[in-house]
Parts: structure tokens; sequence; C-alpha cells
């Protein structure tokens, strides 16, 4: 198990959570219900991949950005290719 950086772009105030790739950029897309405000959507953000990944998350840059780098912990490439199945 090893720790592995993701880029994602963060769109906040969506209908519903949700995870998509951006064929352009080759980042993940995720969606959160949560808005832009006093970081509401970067606890959701955490919150749900949490849940999804079954491991700790750090944002590591972009707190204040649609575009952020973040941590995910004690995870192998299999668990997380097998979770987002993309």
């Amino acid at each position: 198990m090893k720790n592995i950086e993701l880029d994602l772009e963060v769109i906040p105030n969506s209908k519903e959570f949700g995870i998509s790739l951006n064929q352009w950029t080759k980042a993940l897309r995720v969606k959160v219900k949560g808005k832009a405000l006093k970081g509401t959507a970067n606890k959701e953000l955490i919150q749900e991949l949490e849940k999804l990944f079954q491991t700790k998350i750090e944002i590591k840059s972009g707190e204040k950005s649609r575009k952020k780098k973040i941590l995910l912990k004690e995870i192998t490439q299999e668990q997380l290719q097998n979770t987002l199945k993309l």
C-alpha cells in the first residue's frame, strides 16, 4: 500500500455527487452538491471520496480552486482502478 496523488476538477453546486473523466485534461471531474463557500464543497469532497475509496484523503493543493491535487493514503493502484472503473 502506498499514497497516490490525483488531479481533480471539482464542480460545486451540482445536483448530485458524481465522478467522471475529463477527456481533454485527463483529470477526474468530481461534482459535489455543496457550494464553494467556507469550505463546504471541500468538506463534502473529502467525505464522499473517503467513503468511496475507504481510505483517508487530504487536499494537497488547490483548496480555493476548482483544480485540486488530492492525496489518497494507504491505497493500492489496483484498489484505485477497481473503485473508479473508468
